[in-house]
């Protein structure tokens, strides 16, 4: 009661002395509240406008593919800050909530880590957290488990919010995450009705039973599922497609599984949608599956992409009686042959018969070359084919000084120069050489059984007819502009302008990338090939000289640089050309030529006659300049 009375008798006290009066011109003024301007422009954009403009805040929010989160990512900004930018835009007003919310919860994308400094900063509060009190410690979330975290509440989220998970169509998770946490998974999907996409773990795809819930709730609750695999061991669950599961497949991975294919023609026969197939590591699929049965099994479908790899028994001939029905014809844009039973020699019959094929990869090894039976082979011909893969490697049992590798793409640049594949836009190869085939035709090795395309003015056909010469395969002599670049940064770099004539047999009119890489390499160089243009031809006057985009790691090649592969430092100078391009004089080892009027030349013209060979007087000099200049520190010279 004491204390009681002292706070009354001082609060008496004060009243007793009146009211206070408080001076407030010491204190620094109040900030005046911003006055708003005009009217918010972002009323009047359309939905479709603004969600593109938010878009561009979280890219990785409009990814609608069907692949796992490692091989998905957009863009190289840091995927939980955009996430969370996004966030942020939809607290602004009413209207970017709507749109935000769609985004954020249509393509979702959950990460382990913060792809930025970020990252380092939450470490450290956690490490600072985990030293507290001992309360703390038992609740501090360790880095490992932030994602299984994160898609907690995320399961917890769509089964509060029906109308968010209305909205969920793709899953994405790190690996460990759909590897660890099947149960929270299987939660998450359970109240995602329209998912079409999820990572899942890899037993799921060979019927393991660890993941027994979670199909059964992805049968049951998802039943627009666009993508799916089965491996060996799931086969009863392929079998299930038949019973009308996921019905809106569109993407079907069969790998290694042992079924017969009556039931595969069937349970691809009950996918309506389906329109890209893989088939691989199954030896017991031969020519038959293609067969016509009328009446009895419904036919192999119609697709758009059809991926075989290591099918050793389906053969060009079988190939060859699928495209014959026009239906199948008309609708595949996309092939892929590894591994298969379809040789190089027959692949002519493969491309004629598919009129409509865009996409073509091809990957073989080979033990014997094509030297002796070029005879009967007609060039590989296409009007449509805008993309090849032609990787073809030797063999490690082939020991000789020729690889047989090197008659395969002999084959391919002589079908190139005879404008056998006219719409060809994008080359891959495993062969570093190969460009100098397409740049220099004389280069092509000399393969004296390899047919005459065009006798008489008619293209010969696969089938060893002549057919008659259309407009998109005259052949015309054309020079060749041609520039390389590398797609890695560890790759040479390199550009080369040369001026070539066609072959008797015809020549490119239009561009063409080839990228091109060895065996033991990494990254691909590409080389763009492009048709003859006025400037081109003014540029080549002076001489075919090559144009170079300095490399201290390769050079430009063995013909420019001691040792080859980079073996040491370049030794080029590197000197404007005129034209907005780089000139490269070769090393003092090998002198530029001479023509007979004492200008200098290109390579090209040493065959001509009258032409020498002399030292270039800035050449010249004393050992010890010579000793100076060859220095490696002397990188740019």
């Amino acid at each position: 009661m004491g204390l009681l009375k002292h706070f009354r008798s001082k609060s008496r006290l004060k009243d007793s002395n009146g009211p206070q009066i408080l001076d407030y011109s010491s204190y620094p003024p109040v900030p005046s509240t911003p006055a708003r301007f005009g009217r918010d422009h972002t009323t009047r954009l359309p939905e479709k406008v603004l969600n593109i403009i938010l878009t561009y805040v979280c890219p990785h929010a409009a990814d609608r593919s069907y692949q796992p989160s490692e091989e998905s990512q957009i863009g190289d900004g840091c995927m939980l800050c955009d996430l969370r930018d996004l966030a942020t835009c939809a607290q602004v007003c009413r209207r970017w909530y709507g749109i935000s919310q769609k985004l954020l919860y249509t393509s979702i994308r959950i990460d382990a880590v913060h792809y930025c400094a970020l990252e380092d900063e939450l470490a450290e509060k956690r490490k600072k957290t985990g030293k507290g009190h001992w309360r703390q410690r038992s609740t501090t979330v360790e880095p490992v488990d932030v994602p299984n975290v994160r898609l907690q509440l995320l399961a917890k989220t769509v089964r509060l919010q029906p109308q968010l998970a209305g909205l969920v169509e793709l899953l994405k998770l790190p690996y460990m995450t759909r590897e660890t946490a099947k149960g929270d998974l299987a939660r998450a999907v359970s109240a995602m009705p329209n998912l079409q996409y999820v990572d899942l773990p890899d037993g799921f795809f060979s019927d393991d039973p660890g993941c027994l819930p979670l199909r059964q709730e992805l049968q049951a609750r998802c039943p627009d599922i666009r993508k799916m695999t089965y491996r060996a061991g799931s086969e009863e669950a392929l079998e299930l497609l038949a019973q009308r599961y996921w019905q809106s497949i569109e993407i079907l991975d069969i790998d290694g599984l042992a079924v017969e294919p009556a039931t595969l023609r069937i349970v691809l026969a009950s996918l309506p949608t389906l329109h890209e197939l893989t088939l691989s590591n199954m030896s017991w699929i031969d020519d038959t599956i293609y067969q016509l049965s009328p009446g009895q099994l419904p036919d192999f479908p119609p697709l758009q992409s059809l991926k075989l790899v290591d099918v050793p028994n389906i053969t060009a001939r079988g190939l060859k009686a699928y495209l014959d029905a026009p239906i199948n014809r008309s609708s595949l844009i996309s092939l892929t042959l590894d591994g298969t039973g379809a040789t190089i020699q027959e692949l002519p019959q493969v491309l004629w018969a598919a009129s409509s094929l865009v996409h073509l990869s091809v990957t073989e090894t080979v033990v014997k070359s094509l030297a002796l039976s070029t005879h009967d082979i007609p060039p590989l011909t296409s009007i449509s084919l805008k993309t090849l893969h032609f990787e073809i490697s030797s063999s490690e049992d082939v020991h000789g000084l020729q690889k047989p590798v090197e008659s395969y793409y002999a084959y391919l640049a002589s079908s190139l120069h005879q404008n056998a594949l006219p719409a060809l836009e994008t080359l891959y190869v495993r062969d570093q050489s190969f460009p100098d085939l397409l740049l220099i035709p004389e280069a092509v090795p000399a393969m004296p059984c390899l047919p005459r395309p065009f006798a008489n003015g008619n293209h010969l056909t696969p089938n060893g007819n002549n057919a008659p010469e259309t407009g998109s395969l005259k052949s015309k002599p054309s020079n060749l502009s041609v520039s390389a670049h590398s797609s890695g940064g560890n790759s040479s770099n390199k550009a080369l302008n040369l001026q070539s004539a066609g072959s008797s047999g015809g020549g490119f009119t239009q561009t063409l990338e080839v990228f091109s890489k060895g065996i033991d390499e990494l990254e691909w160089v590409v080389t763009s090939i492009a048709p003859p243009t006025q400037q081109s031809r003014n540029q080549s006057v002076s001489g075919s000289r090559p144009l170079s985009a300095y490399s201290a790691a390769r050079g430009l090649g063995p013909q420019w640089a001691q040792g080859g592969f980079g073996g040491e430092a370049r030794k080029s100078v590197i000197v404007g050309n005129g034209f907005g391009g780089f000139l490269a004089i070769p090393q003092e080892e090998a002198p530029r030529p001479v023509t007979a009027d004492g200008r200098w030349g290109s390579v090209a013209s040493q065959g001509s006659g009258g032409s020498s060979l002399k030292l270039p007087p800035s050449l010249g000099g004393s050992e010890r300049d010579r000793e100076r200049r060859g220095s490696r520190r002397d990188m740019w010279r």
